[in-house]
């Protein structure tokens, strides 16, 4: 897959277009607090959901796992969305994102960051 299609698919990500069936999607009581508190290398997938409850969004963008919830509607739509690795670790975060971004996500924990 080419590197410059890569955003264009977390849009769709994001947007909906490519994942797994999502819950409804509802504002998450305390999501901002949470999304602020993520630590890179640390946060786990598990942790996350216990907080937020399950993610309104988890899809793949090639052999990358890309997870969201819906943290906010004032006045758009505001997610968190993050990369887990294998081991369910949160290797990059994207939060307080309108519903429309160009994130290129990438695991920030390896040195190269690939």
């Amino acid at each position: 897959m080419q590197r410059a299609a890569v955003p264009l698919l977390v849009l769709a990500v994001l947007s909906g277009c490519a994942t797994a069936p999502a819950s409804e999607e509802q504002t998450i009581s305390g999501g901002e607090e949470a999304a602020r508190a993520v630590e890179l290398c640390r946060t786990t997938l598990a942790e996350l959901t216990q907080r937020l409850g399950d993610p309104s969004r988890d899809g793949w963008v090639g052999n990358t796992r890309v997870v969201t919830w819906v943290v906010a509607w004032d006045p758009l739509v505001r997610y968190l969305g993050v990369v887990v690795d294998s081991r369910g670790v949160v290797v990059d975060r994207y939060w307080n994102a309108p519903s429309e971004i160009a994130w290129v996500p990438a695991n920030r924990c390896t040195p190269d960051g690939a």
